[in-house]
């Protein structure tokens, strides 16, 4: 079997991250049935592309597929939503002593502009996307491959999460969450793990109270 060439690779990322951009943007709701025939029309791209893409999804716990019921965004329930929150804050926390351990100070500027993008994008989607690159940079940083793959594909069923919050609703906890990623970025500059990990935890769990409620 030929191995797929850069601009089929390209067209798969793309309808990847379109796909998730559905999701995000509210124009596919978790539990909506698609098909692969539908995406190719909403996204306009070939078929190939699109069915590598949702496989791809599928494996990540995205989507679920079946040829009954299509292809679904894979519902998230209250339940299952707080133990992604569980099993995020394990994994960063996991990931905070290597990550004070290997931060340089070309990691804490790309974070430092990664936060002052968060302060002023405008849509839950720009939020989700921007928020999910500042804290898989973190965790990036343990230099841990097997933690980045977990903590890559838990950052996707969060995405779904993630549907049930309305950034801006509450301006005033769009600030917390702000001030809280300055004081993720202001541990890593003192290189105080303690501090990562009390910053990291009450994020994780604000965030959490943020989208599910108290």
């Amino acid at each position: 079997m030929a191995e797929p060439t850069e601009t089929e690779l390209s067209a798969v990322d793309f309808a990847y991250n379109q796909i998730i951009d559905l999701v995000l943007t509210r124009n596919l709701r978790p539990g909506e049935k698609t098909s692969v025939y539908q995406l190719v029309d909403r996204l306009n791209i070939g078929r190939t592309p699109v069915r590598e893409a949702i496989n791809r999804l599928q494996s990540e716990g995205f989507l679920t597929v079946s040829g009954r019921s299509g292809t679904v965004v894979k519902p998230v329930d209250r339940r299952e939503a707080q133990q992604l929150f569980a099993l995020r804050l394990n994994l960063e926390q996991f990931a905070a002593d290597g990550a004070i351990q290997n931060v340089t100070d070309a990691h804490l500027d790309a974070l430092q502009k990664s936060v002052d993008r968060l302060g002023s994008v405008g849509t839950t989607a720009d939020f989700v996307r921007e928020n999910s690159v500042f804290h898989a940079a973190i965790v990036a940083l343990a230099e841990n491959p097997t933690l980045n793959r977990f903590y890559a594909q838990l950052q996707m069923q969060l995405h779904v999460v993630a549907y049930l919050a309305e950034r801006g609703a509450n301006p005033a906890e769009a600030i917390a969450r702000h001030l809280e990623h300055l004081d993720i970025v202001s541990a890593l500059r003192d290189r105080d793990a303690q501090a990562l990990k009390s910053a990291l935890s009450k994020h994780v769990r604000t965030t959490e109270q943020a989208i599910l409620g108290r």
